[in-house]
């Protein structure tokens, strides 16, 4: 579903924070040169969008690579004149030495606070050691925020496999394009059960491109304030603030959960 801005009704925002879009040009399958980086800043701009979390694939850029080139972004967006503020991040893939990993200094926090972007595989069997793992991080500090969690495919077959996830504190971000865009199988079903049931806390782009999965959140507000009002929409939108901001966020209790 997509909303054209003139049918918005989710108006009077604060500038809109996007936890999760691969913005740095070269280093992953995000955006290839400065020019496609620049395109994407314009449409986050145009779309409301007033600070990106530039989180590219951990696996693929080391994490002291990302400060310099979040530099150039801003350097980029000033030249431009683009009123956008890029902060550093890098999305984390789940393994069973993540914590060590982690104090091994191989991760970066979302702009330097204690969140953290933690993505889990797409396919196969839900990780036996995450609960786990989500202890260990929370006692040295690091709070994960559980990126696409509607992409699993257990996620997609049994949502209440989070319950626990959430009940341990980790918030639950969806792609905006699960909600009002082009989804993959099985996104747009569990995204919004998700939305419904109180399960989800954040939505952010994932933007490889300006073309494909774009950095744009506001249509998928829209989609949160139809499915579980305009009150909820607007507490994922300052969510994100806050998290941007290393503040703590409070979860609500999902609602009673079954099989999609």
């Amino acid at each position: 579903m997509s909303v054209s801005p003139e049918n918005y009704r989710l108006h009077d925002l604060p500038p809109l924070v996007d936890l999760h879009c691969h913005l740095i040009p070269g280093v992953d399958d995000g955006a290839h040169d400065e020019a496609e980086s620049l395109r994407m800043m314009q449409v986050a701009l145009a779309d409301g969008i007033g600070t990106i979390a530039a989180t590219p694939h951990a696996h693929r850029c080391p994490a002291n690579r990302v400060p310099e080139k979040v530099a150039r972004l801003n350097e980029i967006a000033q030249e431009n004149r683009l009123d956008l503020r890029i902060v550093p991040g890098i999305e984390v893939r789940y393994d069973p030495n993540l914590f060590s990993r982690f104090e091994a200094g191989e991760f970066l926090t979302l702009n330097d606070t204690r969140y953290m972007l933690l993505e889990l595989y797409l396919s196969g069997s839900w990780p036996k050691r995450v609960m786990e793992t989500i202890a260990e991080l929370h006692e040295a500090g690091v709070w994960p925020v559980l990126a696409h969690a509607e992409r699993y495919e257990d996620v997609q077959h049994d949502p209440a496999i989070l319950l626990d996830v959430i009940a341990a504190g980790v918030p639950v971000q969806l792609n905006a394009d699960s909600l009002a865009g082009r989804p993959e199988r099985g996104a747009r079903e569990a995204a919004e059960y998700l939305v419904s049931n109180r399960m989800a806390h954040l939505v952010a782009s994932d933007a490889h491109n300006s073309r494909w999965r774009p950095p744009l959140l506001h249509a998928a507000f829209e989609r949160v304030a139809e499915l579980a009002g305009e009150e909820y929409a607007r507490t994922m939108i300052a969510n994100a603030t806050a998290i941007v901001a290393g503040e703590p966020i409070a979860l609500p209790r999902p609602d009673v959960v079954s099989r999609l």
